[in-house]
């Protein structure tokens, strides 16, 4: 899934745009090592298993240590994408404070801008519509 560029954000409203972008691309990116995680934590014990089961049909040692190595990086794959979704977790939740900061901070001057009869001169952050 491509990434989705952020537009430029150059008033009121397009931060809001680009926090809901951030937000939205975030969540993708989650739902995404969310199955990563699953997926190699599923091989992984899958592998250990295979490791035990070579080693009692008496397997060559280089054979049992390959798979036993294999296992290992699908278990550090699994925290790798245990620690990148708790850092989505975190991204998700900034994103969402920011938009309510702005929000909370802007809404009503944006609103006063939008409902003014004279344009603002050389308006940089509320657009007047």
């Amino acid at each position: 899934m491509p990434i989705t560029a952020i537009p430029e954000v150059d008033n009121h409203t397009s931060l809001l745009q680009a926090l809901g972008v951030i937000r939205l691309e975030v969540e993708c990116r989650q739902e995404d090592v969310n199955n990563l995680a699953a997926w190699s934590g599923e091989i992984s014990e899958r592998m250990q298993g295979v490791t035990a089961e070579l080693a009692a049909l008496n397997v060559d040692a280089t054979t049992i240590g390959n798979i036993a190595m294999l296992a290992d990086t699908l278990a550090g794959s699994t925290s790798s994408a245990v620690a990148y979704k708790a850092a989505t977790d975190t991204s998700v939740q900034q994103a969402e404070v920011a938009a309510r900061t702005a929000r909370r901070g802007h809404d009503l001057i944006q609103a006063a801008v939008d409902d003014a009869e004279v344009p603002m001169a050389k308006n940089s952050f509320y657009a007047a519509e």
